[in-house]
Parts: C-alpha cells; structure tokens; sequence
C-alpha cells in the first residue's frame, strides 16, 4: 500500500469461471479470514486501479460473456472497499485504452480472472457473501448490503421490497419475457415443494406452459426476479394455472393440460400467468428476504385449523374444503372468523377504492341474480375490474344462461355472467347483504366509505377478513432452452486419431487412407504428430499401446530442445518438460484395413471420422478399431475417449412407475418394494421415495445409450476379445445398469443407476446427486456415461495439454454419496407435507429466512440419521413430463422466426411491455451481432473450402496454397446485415426510443458504404420519372 503496509493479492487464472460465482466470491472472503489472522493490512486502492476495473470488466463483457454485468458504480464500489486486491493473469488479446502501464497491475491486457470473480462472485453472489460474513462475524463487508436488494419503508410504514430488473438484461431474440418486475399479471408466489421442483428448480402449472405459446417446457431455464437468478422448470399440476380473455371476451382461468391444448387459439390476452411454487430452502439459500405469499389453500386451511380446532375440521371429512360452494366459503367466515376461501378470493388490491366503488355501484344498480348466475350489464370499465381482479366471467345474451352451458346468443344486449355471485356481493356491500352491515360500517354503505385500501373496505362493509390474493408477482424471462442430445466436439469425430488435413475438412478417414501427397509417394502416407512408444521386449516402435509380440508398449521420451531420447519426464541437460510426441510418416492405408480385418468387419461405414491433431501432452491416438465400431453403431467420441449424453438437471425426490415406462416386477426387481407410505408395490401409479443415486434420463437419452451399450459388446468381444456385458436388444434392458454422472466444471464423476425414462428432456435425479456433481437444478446440464465405457476407454493420455484440460473428465469417481459431503445447498430443501401457519404470517412481513428456520423441516436437520434419505412434499404433480416436451424456441425456425413469435407472445401478457422488450432485443441482441460482424469483417481471415487452411490476410491468388482450394471469406455480407432489416421493421412496429432508431439507421449507413460501390452510375430519364 502508499502508507507502506502489506496487503493480500489474490492472482486469478482463466479457469476460474468453471468454479462458479459462489465459490468465486468465496475465496475472496477465505483470503480476508487468512489476512485478519496474520495480521496483514487491508488493501488501499488507488483511483486510477478503481477506474481501470470499471473499464476492464465494460470490455471483458465485448469479447466474453458475464451472467451479470454489473454497473459501473457496483465495480467502483467492490473495487474501493474490498480488502482483498482482485487480481489476475491477462486471459484475452483485448487491451485497455485507459489507464494503462500501472505500477501495480502487471498488464494491459483485459484479465478475465478478476472481471469474472468482481462481476459474477462479488456483485451477483452479494446476498451468499453477506450469509458467510454474519456466520464469521467479519466486519468491513457491509458494503455488500448496497448490492442487495432491502426493504424500505413505505408512506404507511409497511416495508417494500423494490423490483429487481436484472434478469431482463442481455435478452436475446427468440426468449420470450413471461413478466416484467413485479408487474399484475406475472407469476404469483406460492410457496412449497412438489416431488419434482426444489434445489433452485421451481415448479409452473402445465396449462401455463401451453398457454404462453409453448415455450416453457420441462427443462426449460427462466431468469427469474428473485430469489436467486435462475430456476429450472418443472410441470406441476397442483397449483393454479393462468388466467386468460379469449375472444369473445369470457374470462376463465385454465388449470387442466388438455383444457389449456383446446382453448389456446382462442386466448386473446393473458391477464394473468399463473402461480410459480418456489420452496422456503431457495429463498434461504439465496439470503433472501421472504416475500409475501399468494394467499393458498394450504394456508387456509392452517387459518381454520387454528381457528375451529384441528378436530372440528377433520369432522367436515365429507365437504369439500378445497373446493367449497360459495354458501359453505361463507358460513365457514361467518361461523369460525377465518378469512374468505381462496376460490373466492379475488385480486382486490390490484385495483383501487375509486374502481370498487363503481364496481359495488354497478352491480347494486343493474344485477340481478338467477340460477345461482349474477348478471350485469357489459359496461367495458367494470368489466376491466373484473379482468383485473381476475374474477371468472362470461359474456352472454340479455337472458340469464347457465355459465357452464354454451350460451345462445340472443339479439338483447351483451351481459356478463358471473358464476357463484354470493362471496363477490358480499365483499361489494350488495343485495342481499347489505342489511348485514357490521357496526361500525357508515350508513350510507360503500359511498361513506373513507378506507384507501380495498381489503380494508371489504371488511368493513362486510364483515368478512379477505388476504391479499397475489401481494407478490415474480418476473421472468426465457433462459437456456432444455437439451437432451449427445456430446459432441465439432467436428464429431469416432475416434481419436490424427489425420491433419488429409481427411479434408471432415476429418474423413476413409479420405485420408487413400491420401497421394505427391506422385512418386505411396498411397495412405500421411504426415502427422503422434506419441511414440516402444515394447520393452522386442525393442519396436510404433504409436499402439500394444506390440505385435503382445506386450504392452512404453513411452520413447524425447527432448525437442536438445534434440535427445530421454527416460524421465524433465530432460536431465535443459530441464526441459519432455514428450513422446514426435512428427512421423505413417502408413494410414495399412493400418486402416487391418483395423476393418482385425474386428472382422467390412469396410461400408457411412461416414468414418478421426480428429486433425491431438492435444495431449503426449499425443497419444486410440485405436483405429474402436472408431470403426463408433461408427457403426452411430455414436462419438469425446475429447476423453468416452461417449457422453448431455441432459438439464431437474430434482426428483418420488415417481411412479407409470411415469418412467417401468413395471413393477422390475422395480422390485432392483429393490423398490413398498411405497412412500411402507405399502407393499402393486399398482403402477403408486408413488415411491427415490433412492440418492437413482436416475431417470430422457428417452432419446435411453436410445442413445443403448447405442453406446451395442458398441460396447461388440468392442468386449471383437477388439478384447471377452464376452459381451450389456446384451440389450431394447431400451429397457439398460435399467438397473450402472452411470456415470459428471459435470463440465469438475473431474470427478458420480456413480449412479439407471431406472427409467421419461418423455421430457432432461435428467431427473435425486438433488443429493446433483449437489454430488457440484449443480443445482436452476437450468444447469451435465452428461452421463455408461460406467463400462468410462472404465474401458477414458484415458488421461487423451486429455489437453492446455490449463483447464483437466476438467470436464472423470479423473476420480464417488461410489457412495454422503449426504454430508454434498454442498450446502442442498441440506437447505426442505423436506414437509405442510408449511406451518407461522411460517406464512411471518413471510407476510418479509420476515429473514434464517429466522424462520427453527420452525422448519429441513435436510440439514436430519444428517447423519436414517431420516436424511426420506423426504416429502407440500404439492403434488400428476406426471412428471406434463405440458410441452420441447420448448417453442427449439422447434420454430430462424432467429427472425423465433423474435415474431417472442413478440406476439409479449403482446399477448398484459404483464410484459411488448415495447421494451422489442428494444431490448434490438439493443442487447441485435445491435452488438451487427456492430462485431461488422468490426470481424474489417480484421477477417480467408479459409481454404477443401483442406480448412486459414490465411490471416486474402492471397494474391484465389487458390490455397496448400491444397489448390477455392479461398472464401469467413465474414460474409450477409452476415452482417442479418438483423438489420429485421430491426428496422422492429423499430417501425414498435415504440422504441429516438435513440435505438437513429442508432440502427446509423448501422445501416456504415453497412451500405461498405458493401454498395461508390462509383457513379449511368442514369436514364426513366429514373428520374
């Protein structure tokens, strides 16, 4: 520091974004515990060191990506308080124009290291910090609290928790906004766990998937408002679907699937999207303040327990508590004191004491009840309260008919028709109530009423307490879609062995086994750089772990620098790190039909792959043998020598048969008995605990699998010699067979096993398998692997040389998962039947979720005993892969394809301004794609179409020298004005600001100069008429 004191660096690498912003921001507070011990000062920074984070990270964010780009003041205020110096190695070519060749920063060049840790450790991770930091009783971090969203006192001292906007940010054309901030009409928060949702998954009705347009599906990623900043989706038909306006006005709120398939043409605006079941453990997690909760059965029935006795309502056995008729809803208000039924509960505070005096005054004035149907007049202000406050209606003929018939439209006026009128009379004061008027209500009814707030009105006038129905609305927008597909490296290749540019830009074998490098060369003799090895018993050298005398083969260490045969790993002259690798002529041609006459096989393979060069330290290739059974069966090979799938995590704590495609005797077969209740197993639909490392995966996922399992027999018997292991003829032979889960930031895979299928795109697992894996389930994807396949072909030797190479293989492997080695989050699920009331009245005051925890059920209370592996849930779900298989998103066409239908999906959800989303895209999406294309097209390589060969700049000639291929650009014109008449007739449809039109118009200047001649032309007199 300038006062002379010491402080603590910490030198970030590259690498450090596969670690995650939790465990990013976490070394950070591990490094300040670490100084405060010794005694170390804290770092001061200089001005022009706080200024050049804030330039460094705005330019990261130009040439990598960030979840979350924090604003210039957010970086200023991590950078001044921190007391550890974030720093790190220059990772990208990019350089700072500013504040350049500073004392203490060691580079000019943009470190990806420290914007990553600053970015997506310290500023998104804020709330995680703040937990670790009140659990270490450190002081000096209170500057995080600036980053966290608090409640402030409202005008009437009630808090108020501010919308939280950061999920729109960096919206991408094709991902449909579901609600903005907070906004009436998005999801409504209700609290619970079903059996799938929970560990940063939460749960959406069915019928809200279809309704948006299908682009929620199972899997599907949303960036949510809070509590964290992403959740996984999972269908859950327990709770409320959406409320919709069709055409001819009727207002109905759609919870069954298959009502939701009929209707969904007919929907002409969603007023309101549905509920979205988050658990307590997620706001836990995130140290999230609780956010009031949408006013639920399950908390109004904890209301009447407390209020009749838990034995007076376990007597009403035969009525229908969940769904009561209005004369039961009120007699149980009127008898007991409990608030109103959620069936009749309407969204009250959504409109104000203005509208519901018009609302009482009209029905007083005009309806008139009959067959148990209230009809009032279609005047189009009220009914914009009853669309607000989602009150079910249908509009008829003058003459009273039923609601649940179709009406017949009679040439009287239009009348709306409201089903079950006597809770909505009620609340408004009207006939026949209002002669049952509590004491204190003024005379002359509503009109004396002096309340501001609605529900205060409401029990005045009549009596009855009403909860707010949906006092918080969560915003979301589409993130990642679901993915279930194989693992491939691009080129897919089946095996890894080196062909270099003989294989063309496929990378063909069959190309390169007949390859002519010149006229007196032999046919299949391609140069190449492999790893050499020699038998210890003959003395042979050949690239194959095995001799032709059947030994194995030994690594022939070789120094470059000296230029020396060497036997340990440093050259004992240089010091040198020594490698195998050497550049040899090898005979392709021979090599490759004794690999087709090895296996006994016929060479007819479609298509036959291998890689251009390997990047392994050594250079070592697989066999050619195994890639000729790839191919045959149509799998490929990753860059360790295994085959993957890759699925989107989704948590499962129960399923059912029925639901997996598996019957019972093969349950019990692989050890499920009883039921979640210690029944004996004997239907399909019965549900049944899943056991920790038990997974279900995709049905595409199964078929791949079996695939793989073909390949792995043919290579036990054909290329080893042993007996097949798998012998499955069909997908269901895979269950009981044993997997590897890993995901792409770690190296050490999960074991786990296989127990069904499912019709949706994902893998569902345990969270204790998941958390195992280092994930959560808010959209996260990670592949599996047959355990035979990781234990006969994984090798390091085919791992990358490079930093990072490491990871993203199963180096290690857990057997046995440990519920209290697994990360934290998922001891914070909580494991209930019933939320307790308490639980509800204290999220009501935004209450901490620590101070709630003692009442709680959770899987941290349980470690260590026989009780940490058994579970519950608030919330039932009927199938675990209801609503859309795949999102909308997958399955439309282009990118403009995908944008029309974002937008008409936004102007169909009164939630979502359709116009900031349309100048979100253009600004976010559009713009940038335009602006880099246009700056790659000025700095553009040319490339070869025959071999791939790249030229930094065009050659004189427009062949490659190489291989006499045509040369083409790698920028094309028409990728770089792609978007623009796109955003042009965006910006025309749409209001968007000034700024946004003038800036594409811009755009499209610099695009015409650079693509249109300038030359003049020759003009007729036809031109100018």
């Amino acid at each position: 520091n300038d006062d002379g004191t010491e402080f603590i660096r910490i030198f970030y690498a590259g690498p450090i974004r596969s670690a995650g912003g939790t465990a990013q921001a976490l070394s950070v507070l591990v490094a300040d515990y670490v100084r405060r011990e010794l005694g170390i000062n804290r770092y001061i920074p200089r001005t022009e060191e706080i200024e050049r984070c804030v330039e460094e990270i705005t330019k990261y964010r130009t040439v990598a990506n960030l979840q979350y780009t924090p604003s210039d003041e957010e970086v200023r205020l991590i950078s001044t308080n921190c007391p550890i110096c974030i720093d790190g190695e220059p990772t990208e070519e990019e350089e700072v124009e500013g504040y350049r060749n500073l004392a203490r920063i060691e580079t000019n060049r943009v470190r990806g290291g420290m914007a990553l840790v600053i970015a997506e450790g310290m500023a998104l991770k804020a709330p995680k910090i703040l937990k670790h930091v009140a659990k270490l009783h450190l002081d000096g971090w209170d500057f995080l609290n600036r980053l966290v969203t608090k409640g402030a006192s409202d005008d009437d001292g009630s808090t108020v928790i501010e919308p939280k906007g950061k999920y729109l940010n960096d919206l991408i054309a094709g991902r449909p906004v579901f609600s903005h901030p907070s906004m009436p009409g998005g999801f409504r928060l209700r609290y619970g766990r079903a059996r799938n949702t929970g560990f940063a998954a939460a749960g959406v009705s069915p019928a809200t998937m279809i309704i948006t347009d299908s682009f929620l599906a199972t899997g599907t990623q949303t960036r949510v408002e809070r509590p964290g900043k992403a959740a996984g989706i999972s269908p859950v038909t327990g709770i409320e679907g959406p409320t919709v306006r069709l055409f001819g006005g009727d207002v109905m709120r759609i919870d069954d699937e298959k009502e939701a398939v009929r209707l969904h043409d007919r929907v002409e605006e969603i007023l309101d999207v549905g509920e979205i079941l988050i658990n307590y453990g997620d706001f836990l997690e995130n140290n999230h303040p609780l956010m009031p909760p949408s006013y639920s059965f399950e908390w109004w029935i904890s209301e009447l327990k407390e209020l009749a006795g838990t034995e007076a309502v376990d007597k009403m056995a035969d009525a229908d508590l969940k769904n009561p008729d209005q004369e039961l809803a009120l007699e149980l208000c009127d008898r007991y004191g409990v608030p109103l039924h959620p069936k009749f509960t309407y969204l009250w505070h959504d409109i104000s004491i203005k509208d519901f005096r018009t609302l009482s005054e009209h029905i007083s004035l005009h309806g008139r009840v009959d067959d148990r149907v209230l009809l009032i007049p279609n005047d189009a202000g009220v009914k914009g309260i009853l669309e607000t406050i989602l009150l079910p209606h249908r509009v008829v003929g003058g003459e009273i008919t039923p609601v649940k018939n179709s009406p017949s439209r009679a040439s009287t006026p239009e009348a709306l028709a409201i089903p079950d009128p006597l809770p909505l009379m009620r609340c408004v004061g009207t006939q026949p109530f209002h002669k049952r008027l509590i004491k204190n209500c003024p005379t002359g009814g509503v009109d004396d009423l002096e309340e501001q707030n609605v529900l205060e009105a409401i029990f005045k006038i009549s009596g009855i307490r009403v909860r707010p129905r949906a006092p918080t609305r969560i915003g979301a927008r589409m993130g990642r879609p679901e993915k279930s597909d194989k693992r491939e490296m691009k080129p897919a290749p089946h095996v890894l062995f080196p062909v270099g540019d003989t294989g063309g830009k496929s990378r063909l074998l069959t190309q390169a086994s007949n390859y002519i490098r010149s006229m007196n060369a032999g046919i299949g003799v391609i140069p190449v750089e492999i790893g050499m090895r020699r038998c210890p018993s003959c003395g042979n050298e050949t690239y194959e772990y095995s001799c032709g005398c059947g030994a194995r083969t030994e690594p022939m260490l070789f120094c470059k620098r000296c230029n020396i045969h060497v036997e340990s790993r440093t050259c004992p002259k240089c010091g040198l790190q020594t490698s195998s690798a050497r550049k040899i002529d090898l005979d392709l041609k021979t090599r490759y039909a004794s690999a087709f006459a090895n296996l006994g096989e016929r060479d007819n393979l479609q298509s036959f792959k291998g890689v251009q060069g390997m990047i392994s330290k050594d250079k070592s290739p697989e066999s050619l043998e195994k890639g000729i059974l790839r191919a045959k069966h149509g799998v490929f090979v990753f860059k360790d020598g295994t085959v993957r799938y890759d699925l989107t995590d989704l948590p499962l704590t129960h399923f059912s048969a029925e639901e997996i495609g598996v019957d019972i005797d093969t349950l019990k077969r692989i050890g499920y008995e009883c039921d979640i209740n210690g029944l004996p197993l004997t239907d399909k639909s019965q549900i049944l605990d899943l056991r920790v490392q038990d997974i279900i995966l995709s049905i595409d996922a199964g078929e791949y699998l079996l695939r793989v399992s073909h390949f792995i027999d043919d290579l036990l018997v054909k290329y080893y010699g042993g007996v097949a292991y798998y012998n499955a003829s069909k997908r269901n032979d895979l269950i009981g067979r044993l997997v590897i889960g890993l995901a792409p930031h770690t190296s050490a895979g999960v074991l786990g096993r296989l127990i069904g299928f499912t019709r949706a795109s994902v893998g569902y697992a345990h969270p204790f398998f998941h958390a195992a894996k280092r994930r959560n389930c808010d959209g996260d994807e990670d592949c599996v692997m047959l355990l035979m396949d990781g234990l006969l072909n994984f090798s390091r030797s085919y791992l990358p040389a490079r930093r990072g190479g490491w990871m993203d293989a199963p180096l290690v492997l857990t057997t046995r998962i440990d519920p209290k080695e697994i990360d934290k989050e998922a001891h914070n699920i909580d494991i209930m039947e019933q939320y307790p009331l308490k639980f509800y009245e204290s999220a009501s005051d935004f209450a901490n979720p620590k101070d709630v925890e003692d009442m709680m059920d959770t899987v941290s209370k349980h470690l260590g005993t026989e009780a940490q592996y058994e579970s519950r849930f608030t919330h039932q779900t009927s199938n675990i892969a209801a609503g859309p298989l795949n999102s909308a998103y997958k399955t439309l066409g282009s990118m403009v394809e995908k944008m029309d239908a974002q937008l008409a999906l936004a102007r169909k959800i009164r939630a979502v301004d359709a116009d900031d989303v349309a100048e979100r895209v253009i600004n976010s999406h559009f713009l940038p794609d335009m602006i880099g294309n246009l700056r790659a097209f000025s700095r553009q390589k040319v490339r070869c179409v025959k071999c791939g060969a790249k030229f930094r700049r065009p050659l004189l000639s427009d062949t490659c020298p190489k291989c006499h291929g045509r040369v083409i650009l790698t920028v094309t014109e028409g990728s770089v004005k792609k978007y623009l008449d796109t955003s042009t007739r965006v910006a025309s449809e749409y209001e968007v600001s000034e700024y946004t039109r003038q800036r594409i118009e811009l755009i499209g200047l610099e695009i015409k100069s650079l693509f249109e001649s300038d030359k003049s032309k020759q003009m007729g007199l036809l031109d100018f008429m």
